[in-house]
């Protein structure tokens, strides 16, 4: 009778360390496995020829390979399409109140496209690829071109984050890049929350290229989330020790520039290497531009629509560069509400640089009553669209429902600062 309970005993324990194990294993919804997941692009410094590629494994797949072949009208045939050798690392990942994370990050920089051309590519090795997934590089004419800019993501970012970037891709399907302004999570190292900005996106972030600058909840103190520079490959053609975050691309007749605002503890020590280098680096890339457009984003606002915010050390140490190089617009979030405008420090000039702050994720405050702005916008979801042909841009900012909610028109002129046309619509 013992032997026949301490066998009955034994067995029920098996299955009840089964039953844990399979349980931890399904609740654990961030593990890698041997199919690619987190595919993503990123935008590379000569958008026309080349573009990054960035994805993740579980560590048992050692080696990660791209395919990439031209896009054709009829079924595709694998055999048409060059293989090329990704970059490999072992990345393990640890946050307070989660289970650690080892994963392989693979990464490739596809070089030597044709401008103007649409690709198919798919990532992984054999017997464990991606579905095939497509891009194009644009042409060198300035021809029209549009992308997407989002506020900070940050918070609930599955549940309801996903609708803003879902409903900016069905406004806007065919979008160049989208580009974010920081805050892209809430607490700097969790996987979890990584694995829920990328659920999100889905196959979204595998065909448009993505433009990430870091904000303050991408930093945990003073350093920089391991998983943005694991998980992201952008330009390292910024000041050493900012690599992947402080950089800029070239995109048609455009300048994207992004400077690390978050870095520093949000760059609290003025005369340190994080402003000094940034500095010279701003001032030396806007010298030798030659494109006609030049957007700068970063995460903290030059100008806050919050009552209680003002970032005078940026304006001080950053406001001039721009202004002596004429930048057309400045894209930055951190504030959680909405607010635009023509804005300068400078007294004896008169501004011509477009400051915006907005919001994507649901974490939204009441914007104050500035004279900065022209217009302002509290407790709103927001994505915006930004259009360039030739000398004209045009900047649209939507609702989570799609309503227009703001419009301006920037126009080039010859020897002289841009037109604004102001086309917000009336709002009550």
């Amino acid at each position: 009778m013992n032997e026949r309970l301490n066998r009955f005993s034994k067995f029920f324990l098996s299955i009840s360390i089964i039953c844990l194990c399979c349980t931890q294993a399904f609740a654990q919804v961030n593990l890698a496995s041997s199919y690619p997941d987190r595919i993503i692009l990123n935008l590379a410094q000569d958008a026309s020829t080349s573009v990054a590629v960035t994805w993740r494994t579980s560590t048992n797949i050692l080696e990660g390979y791209c395919e990439l072949q031209l896009n054709s009208g009829t079924r595709i045939d694998p055999k048409a399409g060059i293989v090329f050798l990704a970059e490999t690392s072992t990345i393990e990942y640890s946050s307070e109140d989660e289970s650690n994370i080892a994963s392989n990050q693979h990464s490739y920089v596809f070089t030597d496209l044709i401008a103007g051309k649409s690709y198919l590519y798919r990532v992984g090795t054999e017997g464990f690829w991606s579905e095939w997934l497509e891009f194009s590089t644009p042409n060198t004419d300035n021809d029209e071109f549009s992308f997407i800019y989002f506020g900070d993501p940050q918070n609930d970012i599955k549940s309801q984050w996903s609708r803003i970037i879902r409903k900016a891709y069905q406004y806007n399907p065919n979008c160049s890049f989208m580009l974010y302004a920081g805050d892209i999570i809430n607490n700097a190292g969790s996987d979890i929350q990584w694995d829920e900005w990328f659920k999100a996106g889905s196959f979204i972030y595998g065909m448009v290229p993505q433009f990430l600058t870091p904000g303050n909840h991408d930093y945990d103190g003073l350093t920089l989330d391991p998983h943005w520079n694991a998980q992201f490959t952008q330009p390292h053609n910024g000041p050493k020790g900012l690599e992947g975050t402080c950089f800029f691309i070239d995109y048609k007749n455009l300048r994207v520039i992004s400077f690390d605002s978050a870095v520093d503890g949000e760059l609290e020590h003025e005369d340190g290497y994080e402003v000094t280098s940034q500095k010279a680096w701003l001032d030396s890339v806007l010298k030798n531009n030659t494109k006609e457009w030049v957007i700068v984003t970063t995460h903290l606002p030059f100008y806050s629509p919050k009552e209680s915010r003002d970032n005078e050390l940026i304006r001080r140490n950053f406001q001039p560069i721009l202004e002596k190089y004429g930048v057309d617009l400045v894209l930055t979030g951190h504030d959680h509400s909405y607010g635009r405008g023509t804005a300068s420090d400078n007294l004896e000039m008169k501004p011509s640089i477009v400051y915006v702050v907005s919001v994507s994720g649901p974490k939204l405050y009441e914007a104050g009553d500035k004279d900065w702005m022209q217009q302002k916008g509290s407790m709103l979801q927001l994505f915006q669209n930004i259009c360039i042909k030739s000398n004209v841009l045009t900047y649209e900012a939507f609702t989570a429902r799609g309503e227009l909610f703001d419009k301006f028109i920037l126009k080039k002129r010859n020897n002289s600062s841009n037109k604004l046309v102001d086309k917000k619509p009336d709002i009550n």
